[in-house]
């Protein structure tokens, strides 16, 4: 192996081996050899790895293939390893890592957002009706300090709503419903969740190209959750002051939801950690929280449908792309009506959809 290969792999993070077809490792990195005993010029030691490499490369194993072994260690850890060629020449690649640890993050998560519920939920919300009693007229706190208590408690409830929702969409059948919704009605009412929002940021949303009859199919609580969340994602990342485009349209078998904010520059980091629901800066002072947007991204993934960031010459587009397709748990339950009403929905997108190719293209300025 070139030293250019070596100085790559030594970088990664997974472990790395570098095999040859009669099983001798050529090369190991830091990383592998602490997952997996393996020695320069023999076979692995472990059997289970022994015997999958040398399958592969007897042409057994359709590559890539993956399986999972343990390590040798009192409380062993359990590491996933894939089998693949080389870059060069016949030899194989043996790549690992170590999803024990990631399983332990993500129900260290669960653990801890179900404790947050279990005992700090109930307090909380009943810290902010006491509150709420509080500032209201004839209450006992008076004033903007008063005022300034309460508006931070709803906020550290709200704050708690959306790690609890979190969790939530991750578990089983939290998402299952077929219902017809209709989009424009389920936008202006996220809207006027996110009201309050745009007074404080000074944002203004217009709306363009709304499309009165797409439809959906899906959860229409999760699903206003969704796009709620979006909104607020949208015009936290506006300037103060600055106007942003909504639109809503049906393209062949797809809806569309467009928000355009123009004058906006999202950096390649900012559109790669956008979605992850506990970013990491690169200092204790640069963490950030993007909840809302990791809880709408899945929503509408489990809706079919997928939330990104595309940039367009000088202006950003979130966008949310959901299928007008038929429900996603198709199946004997579902009556002839919804079934009949599906199609009709389809066949007036289609039609609609076939005007616009054939609409002349539109001249002059935009008001």
């Amino acid at each position: 192996m070139n030293d250019a290969f070596r100085l790559l792999f030594d970088q990664v993070k997974s472990g790395v081996v570098w095999v040859q077809r009669n099983g001798n490792v050529r090369y190991a990195n830091k990383a592998a050899v602490q997952l997996t005993p393996c020695m320069l010029g023999r076979p692995f030691m472990d059997p289970v790895v022994d015997r999958a490499i040398k399958s592969a490369a007897e042409g057994l194993l359709k590559l890539p293939f993956q399986f999972e072994i343990r390590t040798q260690e009192v409380n062993p850890d359990t590491v996933r390893a894939v089998i693949i060629p080389a870059p060069v020449g016949n030899d194989l690649m043996l790549v690992l890592n170590n999803v024990s640890e990631e399983r332990w993050y993500t129900q260290a998560l669960e653990n801890l957002i179900r404790y947050i519920e279990a005992e700090m939920a109930q307090p909380i919300e009943l810290l902010v009706a006491d509150l709420a009693a509080m500032v209201a007229p004839g209450g006992a706190l008076h004033g903007l300090q008063g005022s300034r208590m309460a508006g931070n408690a709803q906020a550290l409830s709200g704050k708690l709503g959306k790690l609890r929702d979190l969790v939530k969409v991750f578990g089983s059948g939290a998402i299952r419903r077929d219902d017809r919704i209709l989009m424009a009605e389920l936008v202006r009412s996220a809207l006027q969740g996110v009201a309050k929002l745009l007074e404080d940021r000074n944002v203004t949303i217009t709306l363009s190209d709304i499309d009165e009859e797409v439809t959906v199919y899906g959860s229409p609580e999760w699903l206003s959750r969704a796009v709620i969340e979006y909104l607020e994602h949208v015009v936290q990342q506006a300037r103060r002051g600055s106007v942003v485009e909504l639109s809503l349209s049906g393209t062949g078998t797809r809806v569309l939801l467009r928000t355009r904010n123009r004058g906006l520059f999202v950096s390649n980091h900012d559109r790669r950690s956008a979605f992850v629901p506990f970013g990491v800066g690169d200092g204790p002072g640069d963490a950030k929280q993007r909840i809302g947007m990791a809880l709408a991204r899945y929503v509408v993934e489990q809706h079919g449908g997928s939330v990104r960031i595309e940039d367009e010459f000088d202006a950003v587009d979130f966008v949310i792309e959901i299928p007008a397709g038929a429900p996603a748990t198709q199946d004997a339950q579902m009556s002839v009506e919804q079934a009949q009403r599906y199609a009709r929905d389809m066949a007036q997108l289609m039609a609609r959809s076939a005007r616009r190719r054939a609409e002349p293209p539109k001249t002059g300025t935009a008001d």
